[in-house]
């Protein structure tokens, strides 16, 4: 049993703790590109495209003994469980459609219940009215960090003895389709105390046609490839005719957490499960040392544009490259089409000394503590949503990466319709998985406002600020989030 808790309130003077909260509430966001309907599932023998082996990590290992559960699933007719998911709009409406069919075709009598909350602000809220009365929900996708929101404790069951169960839980063959990557955060000390769901990724979108002109025949693999592909779309916009695009043209900042992260992850930065989150190091004063650097008036090859998205900038030649998710690939491609641009892109990792990383992140699957009946009936349903058939169910829809690898025998037409996504799923090889911790649930958008503030003040150095940023997530290590 995993308990989460949380502590009394303490207030907080630093002006800086309110900006995290705001941050923390505003950015916890998880809709998924719309979709007008759900496409059709239809298995294709396609060859799936080539995905390097993740890096080795720690995977559920069978228990020396056979693992016990104690119901029958034979006695499960008519147990309700409810599943509770951050996602909105259409998909949203995917995971309904989901449960619908499950709850329709199962064949121990199991009801799933949905519920939509938007976010995990709302959603974390929703459980915590549910403990006051003592309803707690049997099934809830949400990052970990998040039960740290709740006044009181909430606790998780670990999955270990249902992963394991010879007849009910994960098969080798299963468990051998899915990428390790997935599996690290949610092990701890050989415990399993969440299922991966619908994995996003942090990548960067690429003109190849415009880099192509610029005389550069691939995209950049290093921080040196990326000044110089910057720096020549940056002079290509100062010799134009066209004075509005002055200045711009290079990578377009991101002050976004998750592309902070990749940055110093990309520069051997490392966050060690279970240790206090530190920035002010070697590979983060190179990290934002070389944005900074590349920012700055002397080289001005990267920029900040005043619009919040990023579509119409990379549509019209104003940005080369910029930071994003895969989610945001069909957005791009309407971008596109409505500048009538035919350019050819893609994406790719963020570059460094060693090469490219690129980040993956995703809500885990929590069974509550309950009911011996609704945990199994929980744990059952789970399991189905790891379907490869659920599987890619879901990336057409939500534009995620598939958990399973077998998911990509359903994909045949989108593989085909979405080569930047194929792109980023070749890339699972370089793929670290965001710290899922309490700590970062509230020290990235210090993170975020430290390097913020970076950019804003030109008088400030790189340590200084890394240093504050340290220390304010130390200070906030000891209070109330």
């Amino acid at each position: 049993m995993k308990k989460f808790v949380k502590t009394d309130n303490i207030s907080w003077v630093y002006s800086l703790i309110s900006l995290v909260l705001i941050f923390g509430l505003a950015g916890c966001s998880n809709e998924a590109t719309p979709v007008l309907e759900t496409p059709a599932i239809e298995q294709r023998e396609t060859p799936k495209p080539s995905a390097t082996p993740a890096k080795e990590t720690e995977q559920p290992i069978p228990t020396e003994a056979l693992p016990v559960i104690e119901i029958d699933p034979g006695d499960l007719e008519g147990t309700l469980i409810r599943f509770l998911h951050p996602w909105s709009g259409a998909a949203g409406a995917v995971f309904q459609d989901i449960a619908m069919k499950f709850s329709l075709s199962n064949t121990w009598g199991i009801w799933v219940d949905v519920e939509s909350h938007g976010n995990e602000d709302i959603l974390i809220e929703k459980v915590q009215s549910d403990l006051v009365k003592g309803e707690v929900p049997g099934l809830i996708a949400v990052h970990p960090y998040a039960f740290s929101w709740l006044d009181g404790d909430a606790s998780t069951v670990s999955l270990n003895d249902y992963f394991n169960h010879p007849e009910l839980g994960i098969g080798e063959d299963v468990h051998e389709d899915i990428p390790r990557v997935y599996f690290d955060p949610f092990t701890v000390d050989g415990e399993l105390i969440a299922l991966p769901l619908a994995p996003q990724a942090m990548v960067l979108f690429y003109n190849q046609t415009w880099a192509e002109e610029l005389g550069f025949d691939s995209y950049p693999g290093d921080e040196n490839t990326l000044k110089a592909q910057s720096c020549a779309a940056t002079t290509a916009n100062l010799a134009d005719e066209d004075q509005e695009n002055d200045y711009t043209g290079g990578w377009l900042m991101n002050f976004d957490p998750a592309a902070l992260l990749s940055w110093y992850t990309a520069f051997g930065g490392e966050i060690p499960e279970g240790e206090m989150l530190q920035f002010n190091n070697n590979a983060g004063r190179r990290a934002f040392g070389y944005l900074e650097n590349l920012y700055s008036p002397e080289e001005g090859c990267i920029w900040v544009g005043r619009q919040p998205e990023p579509y119409p900038y990379f549509a019209d030649h104003y940005a080369l490259m910029y930071a994003g998710t895969l989610n945001q690939i069909p957005l791009q491609l309407r971008w596109m089409e409505q500048f009538e641009n035919e350019d050819q892109w893609t994406v790719f990792g963020f570059p460094g000394p060693d090469g490219e990383v690129m980040m993956v992140d995703s809500p885990g699957l929590f069974i509550m503590e309950s009911s011996p009946e609704e945990q199994l009936a929980s744990w059952l349903f789970a399991k189905h949503l790891l379907s490869a058939e659920v599987q890619a169910q879901l990336v057409q829809s939500m534009f995620t990466l598939p958990v399973r690898e077998s998911a990509l025998d359903y994909l045949d037409d989108f593989v085909l319709e979405y080569p930047q996504w194929v792109s980023a799923y070749d890339l699972l090889g370089q793929a670290q998985y965001m710290p899922i911790s309490e700590t970062w649930g509230y020290g990235r958008w210090v993170l975020q406002d430290g390097i913020n503030r970076l950019f804003a003040i030109e008088e400030e150095e790189v340590g200084d600020i890394l240093e504050q940023v340290d220390e304010m997530i130390q200070t906030l290590e000891g209070t109330d989030q």
